[in-house]
């Protein structure tokens, strides 16, 4: 007793491709999901200092800044940062990191007033809403760039057929 496999007729394995194809896309799609921000504990897993006199230090230049800006202070949090680097950072638009390194470097009060007038700008911009905006943008554009390379993909195997038919052809002859 032999074992006889029958052939697949092309049409049914391109329609087999094209199911398989527009699976994967759905599945790539539904995994991907819009990028949403995920609430990050108050330390983040940076070094926090705590230190009263600083922070009323920092709270009294950073209320007269946030109500320029148009921002409820009490939204607002100063958090301090136990590194040495020159910087400054916002995370969650709610929450201005300084680095102690900012703190000791600097020459003058205005030099910490204008970082923190900096930080303040990130948030009543509202650039990190704009930047996750981006982000979510850029994931949908690849995922459709994905569908499309698929769809590209999927006339292959009868592509293929047809140039093998050709060439067995033209080999005979």
């Amino acid at each position: 007793m032999s074992a006889v496999s029958t052939p697949i007729r092309p049409a049914r394995r391109a329609k087999a491709f094209r199911a398989l194809a527009a699976f994967t896309a759905g599945a790539l799609a539904l995994a991907s999901g819009p990028l949403q921000a995920q609430p990050r504990p108050l330390n983040a897993g940076l070094p926090i200092i705590r230190d009263a006199e600083i922070e009323q230090l920092l709270r009294d230049y950073t209320n007269p800044l946030l109500r320029a800006a148009g921002l409820a202070r009490q939204n607002i949090q100063v958090v301090l940062i136990n590194n040495r680097a020159f910087n400054a950072f916002v995370m969650d638009g709610r929450r201005i990191f300084v680095n102690t390194g900012a703190l000791v470097e600097s020459e003058t009060p205005n030099q910490i007033i204008g970082v923190l007038a900096h930080e303040t700008g990130h948030i009543a911009g509202g650039h990190l809403a704009k930047l996750r905006e981006q982000l979510a943008n850029a994931q949908t554009a690849a995922i459709l760039a994905m569908i499309l390379g698929m769809g590209a993909i999927a006339p292959m195997p009868r592509i293929m057929a047809r140039i093998a038919a050709v060439w067995a052809l033209a080999s005979c002859s």
